[in-house]
């Protein structure tokens, strides 16, 4: 991928800045309160008119199917998906191959669709707002490119989940999910969600919790593997989840990330995985 033809001098000069960041004091839990919020309140493409479904609850353990229908019960694609955020991130869901333990590759035009997401997520207020936090509490530094590589890095650089083969990478885990033996890992992320669900791929089973504002825990199949419990926010644009659970692991990694919006508290999770060198996100939800 694009990150990977960084000069080595660069590499190692970024990967060493990512590692004096992440060791940086930790924003508050007030401090982290008031940010989310205002970047909740900053999220002008979200898609608040989305609804879901419940159906029946499930538990984590069951194996019985307490949805007969789909999860998501109205949205508008063709207002929603045309928008350039999420247009970009469409174009991404299909450039990984989901079974771990099957190496990742990327070509030219897959690395030239990264960075087409990548504008369009720095062009929102949502991650411009995202980068000065940062840099005020010095996890980045100004420049804006360097904020490019530190998301490159942490999202899309491929690293080994398990044994030696670059199978995996933070996007694909998070935005598009992976499967393992029989069963589903990763997969937070509400969009893609929807769109396997259209696709005859994803088989929504219940609904273990819902909480404010728009988290849910679920459970599903997807591609015949079973997921038994997973989380995530909805009518969330990509720019705030990316934004979100980057805050959150610069912050907060392999902890509880914990704040309020409008009241509601929060919890996200990030973990980190150093597999092939240099900091990576390993996976993010909410909990």
């Amino acid at each position: 991928m694009a990150v990977d033809r960084l000069s080595m001098a660069g590499g190692l000069k970024f990967m060493l800045l990512l590692s004096v960041a992440i060791g940086c004091d930790a924003a508050s839990n007030a401090e982290l309160s008031d940010f989310m919020t205002s970047l909740w309140h900053s999220d002008v493409n979200n898609a608040s008119s989305v609804r879901v479904n419940l159906q029946g609850h499930a538990s984590s353990g069951s194996a019985t199917d307490h949805a007969t229908g789909p999860l998501f019960s109205s949205v508008n694609d063709q207002y929603y998906f045309s928008r350039p955020t999420y247009a970009a991130l469409i174009q991404l869901l299909d450039n990984y191959n989901h079974v771990i333990g099957d190496a990742e590759r990327s070509n030219q035009n897959e690395d030239h669709e990264v960075t087409l997401f990548l504008e369009a997520i720095s062009k929102t207020t949502v991650m411009q707002k995202t980068q000065q936090f940062l840099k005020q509490q010095g996890y980045v530094g100004v420049s804006l490119a360097e904020f490019d590589t530190l998301l490159r890095q942490i999202w899309f650089e491929f690293y080994p989940r398990h044994g030696q083969t670059r199978d995996s990478c933070g996007f694909e885990h998070v935005f598009v999910g992976e499967t393992d033996t029989s069963e589903v890992i990763g997969f937070h992320n509400w969009i893609q969600f929807h769109l396997q669900e259209q696709k005859g791929n994803l088989d929504y089973r219940g609904y273990i919790f819902s909480k404010q504002p728009r988290t849910l825990g679920t459970q599903f199949t997807w591609l015949s593997k079973t997921k038994s419990l997973g989380t995530f926010m909805y009518g969330t644009s990509p720019e705030l989840d990316m934004a979100m659970f980057t805050v959150c692991y610069l912050t907060r990694r392999n902890q509880l990330c914990s704040f309020s919006v409008d009241g509601h508290p929060i919890q996200l999770k990030t973990f980190d995985i150093t597999n092939g060198g240099g900091h990576h996100l390993g996976t993010a939800y909410v909990n």
